[in-house]
């Protein structure tokens, strides 16, 4: 049930998103604690809440999957602040669902927040190395949260 239903709202969010999404970001994935790898794929709608000169945000969505069955698909906002013209930090806070493979997390509601520091490499593409940690926010009595390294690649179009 768990993996149709990842499917589903995975392929729900692929449809929707290539459509409006004005940036796809591609990201390799490593759990600190628990050593597993992964990849992610996000879609920004950057601009949506704020654009001011150094500073956007907008609606995100993400969908992760890693090698030992663990999956998450969330919903929620990001942010981009350019400290130069080549050089930025990204941010995100994400609610979603939790679909357990091999790691037991606690539950199936997880919020995921991430933090980055990224450089632009033209008026497209942009590279960054971002943490992430993923919480159920203490909602359940067992919440060992987990954290990520990311690799990630962003395409503007």
């Amino acid at each position: 049930m768990h993996n149709q239903l990842m499917s589903a709202l995975t392929a729900l969010l692929a449809t929707c998103s290539i459509a409006y999404a004005d940036t796809t970001v591609l990201g390799a994935v490593r759990d600190i604690h628990r050593g597993g790898y992964g990849g992610v794929i996000e879609y920004h709608w950057t601009n949506t809440l704020v654009a001011k000169p150094k500073f956007s945000a907008g609606w995100a969505g993400a969908v992760h999957n890693e090698s030992d069955d663990d999956s998450w698909i969330g919903l929620g906002v990001s942010g981009e602040y350019s400290l130069s013209d080549r050089m930025f930090l990204e941010g995100s806070f994400m609610p979603g669902y939790y679909s357990q493979g091999a790691t037991d997390l606690g539950g199936n509601l997880h919020f995921r927040s991430t933090l980055g520091v990224g450089m632009n490499i033209s008026d497209n593409y942009a590279i960054s190395f971002a943490l992430s940690h993923w919480s159920n926010g203490s909602i359940e009595r067992w919440n060992p949260g987990t954290d990520m390294a990311m690799i990630r690649l962003s395409i503007r179009h």
